[in-house]
């Protein structure tokens, strides 16, 4: 028998039978982590095309309303009137200034977009002057466009549109039940289309309201809704009464 193939154990050199074998090994390992990961990758639920822009302030001049979230009713490059929610750069609803509701505004912040969905991150705002542009932004009246029943989630609404990718599912549960709590808008996704969907209509009670603290427990889990959908300009909402929440 060779010298080679015996092992004496306090010698430096590992035998050779045992160095093929673990490179060998080694090199399977990495093909297989690479491998997984990729498989993982490519299984993975998408998480929509919502983006932040935290570089880039924007200044839009629109009329400011509070209910059921602050929003600004502005006009868009194209002329279409565009509706932008208003929030804090945290996880906290926005406090207007009462004297500015209703009236124009000049409002900026960084923009969050998804669709057609916009909001803003606000960190400043003042009283625009009065003009004939600004009163044609006053929000239209509510229409109602019939009874629907949805399989769904329930979304915070500015994680969703581009502040946290994904903005849905388990793994965003807490996250959501912070910006609930503190007062940002709630929208509704149908199952199996959060990750893809460009359009998330807002959730409110039956009377148009944000709803209370009371619905802290559904957020982000899978719920049946049944109520009625309403359009105000382009703003959509599904409104429906506590007692039609139900978790599945």
């Amino acid at each position: 028998m060779k010298q080679d193939d015996f092992f004496i154990g306090w010698s430096a050199e590992t035998p050779r039978a045992d160095r093929r074998f673990l490179l060998g090994a080694g090199l399977a390992l990495i093909a297989g982590g690479g491998a997984l990961g990729a498989g993982l990758a490519l299984d993975r639920p998408p998480v929509g095309d919502g983006v932040w822009d935290q570089g880039t302030k924007h200044t839009l001049r629109g009329v400011i309303g509070r209910e059921p979230y602050p929003v600004l009713r502005s006009r868009g490059p194209d002329g279409a009137i565009r509706t932008v929610f208003l929030v804090s750069s945290g996880k906290t609803a926005l406090r207007l200034d009462p004297r500015i509701v209703g009236a124009g505004a000049d409002v900026t912040g960084t923009l969050i977009t998804r669709g057609d969905h916009a909001m803003m991150a606000v960190t400043d705002m003042a009283a625009a002057p009065a003009s004939r542009e600004v009163a044609l932004l006053v929000p239209p009246p509510a229409v109602d466009r019939g009874p629907v029943m949805l399989v769904g989630e329930i979304l915070d609404a500015k994680c969703w549109f581009g502040a946290m990718r994904p903005g849905y599912g388990k793994t965003h549960k807490a996250c959501a039940a912070l910006c609930a709590r503190g007062g940002l808008p709630l929208a509704f996704c149908q199952i199996g289309a959060c990750g893809d969907a460009v359009q998330a209509p807002l959730l409110l009670d039956a009377d148009g309201r944000a709803f209370g603290r009371n619905i802290l427990p559904l957020v982000a889990d899978p719920v049946s809704v049944r109520g009625r959908l309403v359009a105000v300009g382009d703003v959509l909402q599904i409104r429906a009464p506590f007692s039609a929440l139900h978790r599945l």
